[in-house]
Order: structure tokens, then C-alpha cells, then sequence
């Protein structure tokens, strides 16, 4: 049983200084002594792909942001772009740390819709882009459009924009609320 002890005591030291960095001792009497000690650092970092289109911080936040048109009479008769009534202005950001990003966008097949009415074409809706250099990815209809290349520098895709909605209004439509949702996709290979 002391043995035992023993053994345990010593394992315990033995513990101790392994878990400490190199070191070195230099006891020769000389003029210039100098004594050297490595320490080897590791920073493990894992691969991320964050999105976030809309209202959101850097985290999982499932609030799905919305833009609407609430057009007027005058509107309905005058062809153009109109801007949205709220929320046409939309924080967008990218950040990948794995290389090169691909950065759909995939509208509900026929776009907005409205009950017994009909659609509105998703190339209906342009986004102007401001504030930074995320591009607005095309609005495919029911399949992802066509994608936007995001290069990485030094394995960091980071860019944001803000985007800003824009509805052309390019002939009347029957009167109706027309709802759809875009969904945008970041693909890191």
C-alpha cells in the first residue's frame, strides 16, 4: 500500500512538469552565459459561414424581416419604380472564413402572390446597393438564380451592404395583397 503512494506521489510530479514549457539551465562559469526556452502556441479556429439579410446580429436569430409596399391610387396609374413604404432599406453581410462564398437567391415559384389573383414577376423588384459591396444576388423564380461569385482575400469573404427595394410598377395589377419570401442562401465549398 505505501508503494503504492509512492507511485501515485511521483506520477503527480511527473504530471506537473510535463505540463510546464521547455526550459534550460546553463551552470559553466563563462563570460557570456545564456540559457533558451521554447513555447509553441496553437490557436484552433473554426470554419464559419454567417448570413444575415434583414434585422439580425452576428448569432442564429429566426426574425424573418419584411418589406412592404402599401401603394396609393396616383401610383397605380403611374408606370415607374416605386420605393417600399417600410423596411425598403435592408442590412445585408456575408462572412466566411473557408474561401470563396457562392450567394443565391431563390423567390417562391411565380413570385409575390395574391389569393385568386395572380403574381407579380420577381423581376419586378431590383435592390440598390449602398454603404458597402455585398451585391444583390438575381431572384430566381421558384430555383435559385444565378449566383454572385464572393472572392475571399486571404480566406476571408466579409462584406455587407445595405440593400435598398425598389417595385417597378409597370402596369396596373388587380387589387390584392401579394405576399412572397426570397430566401437567400451562402454556400461555402
Amino acid at each position: 500500500m505505501k508503494f503504492s503512494k509512492q507511485l501515485l506521489a511521483f506520477a503527480a510530479v511527473a504530471a506537473a512538469f510535463g505540463a510546464h514549457a521547455e526550459s534550460d539551465i546553463n551552470t559553466v562559469s563563462a563570460a557570456n552565459m545564456t540559457a533558451a526556452a521554447r513555447l509553441d502556441f496553437r490557436v484552433t479556429v473554426p470554419r464559419i459561414l454567417f448570413l444575415q439579410v434583414g434585422a439580425g446580429s452576428f448569432a442564429d436569430d429566426t426574425t424573418v424581416s419584411l418589406v412592404d409596399w402599401t401603394m396609393t391610387a396616383a401610383q397605380l396609374n403611374t408606370p415607374g419604380a416605386i420605393a417600399a413604404t417600410t423596411g425598403g432599406a435592408v442590412s445585408a453581410r456575408v462572412l466566411g472564413n473557408g474561401g470563396n462564398i457562392n450567394f443565391t437567391a431563390n423567390g417562391i415559384a411565380g413570385g409575390p402572390v395574391a389569393a385568386g389573383v395572380g403574381a407579380i414577376p420577381w423581376t419586378n423588384f431590383t435592390a440598390a446597393v449602398s454603404g458597402g459591396t455585398l451585391p444583390h444576388p438575381a431572384i430566381g423564380n421558384g430555383v435559385a438564380g444565378a449566383a454572385s461569385a464572393l472572392t475571399a482575400v486571404a480566406g476571408i469573404v466579409n462584406q455587407a451592404a445595405t440593400w435598398t427595394f425598389s417595385y417597378a410598377n409597370a402596369a396596373p395589377i388587380a387589387a390584392g395583397v401579394y405576399t412572397g419570401q426570397v430566401t437567400y442562401t451562402a454556400t461555402m465549398p
